[in-house]
């Protein structure tokens, strides 16, 4: 895919979560993205967050980003590697395909289910 395609996607990551994006790298890409359930508009509200890890290698879409969670509020170990699991399982199912804001989005609906539970 070309360079040019991929720096389309980031700048849609950018604009999708503004300063709760930081672009660390734009070709191949490597994001920071601060993640929040979209079910609280009071941040006292909110139990759950992460900012989510995103690098992509130079062979990206073809090969799936490497995804780890930075730093989380309200997520232990186990809840953590569940979330990592369910965003690389997403990521290996688009291969081959533009997929950064689908993985932010993945994130956000598992964060809504840690929300409820919480």
């Amino acid at each position: 895919m070309a360079e040019e395609e991929v720096a389309i996607e980031v700048e849609a990551v950018q604009a999708v979560y503004g300063e709760d994006c930081l672009v660390l790298d734009h070709f191949p890409p490597h994001l920071h993205v601060h993640i929040k359930p979209r079910t609280a508009d009071v941040s006292s509200q909110q139990f759950v967050e992460a900012v989510l890890g995103i690098q992509a290698g130079s062979k990206y879409p073809n090969e799936p980003p490497i995804i780890d969670i930075i730093d989380s509020k309200g997520l232990d170990e186990e809840r953590q590697m569940h979330l990592i699991r369910s965003i690389r399982n997403k990521a290996c199912e688009l291969s081959s395909c533009l997929m950064l804001v689908a993985l932010c989005e993945v994130t956000i609906v598992q964060l809504i289910f840690e929300e409820i539970s919480y």
